[in-house]
């Protein structure tokens, strides 16, 4: 959603990546809408598939999933699996996890 007056994206969507155990995370806070699923798919693209490496997700600070932002777990999820990989998804809120539910992706949830 766009602010008429200043033109800034309202609802921004904040990422920040660590590794816990070797395992890259990437924690997502805020509304991943359709404006936000490509900069969700970058910056899930920063980790590169590699056949030892798993990624996770955390979605404990989403408030709002689209189905533009289930189609880039889809899309991680596919990348990572065919590189011996896989995607998890951890934390989802409540919000989140709905979505998950009613997507059929909540198998992707530790």
């Amino acid at each position: 959603m766009i602010d008429r007056k200043s033109g800034r994206r309202l609802w921004r969507l904040h990422t920040k990546t660590s590794v816990e155990g070797g395992t890259p995370v990437l924690f997502v806070e805020g509304r991943l809408g359709h404006d936000s699923a490509a900069e969700l798919e970058a910056a899930a693209a920063r980790h590169p598939p590699d056949a030892s490496a798993n990624v996770v997700i955390d979605l404990s600070g989403v408030d709002y999933l689209s189905s533009a932002a289930l189609k880039v777990f889809e899309a991680v999820a596919d990348r990572q699996s065919q590189n011996g990989g896989r995607l998890r998804l951890r934390a989802p809120s409540v919000a989140a996890r709905l979505a998950l539910e009613l997507s059929g992706l909540l198998e992707l949830v530790e």
